[in-house]
């Protein structure tokens, strides 16, 4: 054979088999731009690149829900589950599978809320440490009367549940939802009789609750108006055991005014008759 004939016939002969041998089986690789990870609400755009046997179809599927049939696909969805399924031509029709994750940019801050009081209805919030994304961060707190900006320390806010949206250095935006919360105790509640006789019973009187109101104030009145008791901070520990001036008080319908304080609302004024029996 000459020469010429034997290139031809090498080329003819190894061109092919090295095409099939080459390209099948099929597969196909799945990019992405812009590439992980992105801002929340970024669109990403996919595109199939087939690296082995052609292909004639693909079916892209996002988060389960099939949504094109291109060599393309673009989402905007967070988090999103994207799924390439493609069939090749020339390798026996072969199905090749590949995914990837949207990964967005998650930014997280530390908060603390500063109830001191029962019933509180305002309270303190304290921005903590900031994590995700790229420092330096700007965020502000949104309330229904507006954005109360960016602080440290927001004081009085009033107790609901509010976003804090932030802001990192790259722009890419997300929230942390501030949960606040009323610290619900139940009101005081005096007891209407007492027997001070020292038999280990109700020798007393006994304010229910009261230690959930440590800044209040006692006044107890006899029928003709004197004060005969008179307490700041009343303790159940410490309580009134029908004595004045060191000596036993009768037998008798007393009339008390037991005042509430608060840093952060106003006081509250209970009033009430207690009887004494021995």
């Amino acid at each position: 054979m000459k020469a010429g004939y034997k290139a031809i016939f090498l080329i003819c002969f190894l061109i092919p088999w090295a095409t099939v041998f080459g390209q099948c089986p099929a597969a196909v690789q799945l990019t992405s731009s812009p590439n992980n990870p992105v801002c929340r609400g970024t669109n990403v755009t996919f595109n199939a690149v087939p690296t082995a046997g052609g292909i004639t179809s693909y079916i892209w599927i996002v988060n389960g829900d099939t949504v094109s049939t291109g060599s393309s696909m673009s989402t905007s969805v967070d988090g999103a589950h994207v799924e390439l399924y493609a069939v090749s031509d020339t390798c026996n029709l072969d199905t090749m599978y590949t995914d990837k994750y949207i990964l967005n940019v998650l930014m997280q801050a530390e908060y603390n809320v500063i109830i001191e009081e029962c019933n509180q209805p305002v309270a303190d919030i304290v921005i903590g440490t900031i994590t995700g994304g790229q420092e330096p961060y700007t965020y502000e707190l949104i309330t229904t009367s507006g954005s109360l900006g960016q602080e440290t320390t927001y004081s009085d806010v009033a107790i609901s549940t509010y976003p804090l949206i932030i802001t990192d250095d790259n722009g890419c935006e997300d929230t942390t939802w501030i949960d606040m919360a009323t610290v619900i105790c139940p009101p005081p509640s005096p007891i209407d009789a007492f027997t001070p006789n020292e038999d280990g019973y109700t020798d007393k009187w006994i304010i229910n609750n009261i230690q959930f109101y440590p800044d209040n104030e006692v006044f107890v009145y006899d029928r003709w108006g004197q004060r005969v008791f008179h307490k700041k901070g009343y303790t159940n520990k410490e309580a009134w055991d029908a004595k004045y001036i060191g000596m036993d008080m009768p037998v008798s319908t007393y009339y008390y005014i037991l005042k509430i304080n608060y840093q952060k609302q106003e006081e509250q004024i209970f009033n009430g008759a207690v009887s004494i029996f021995r």
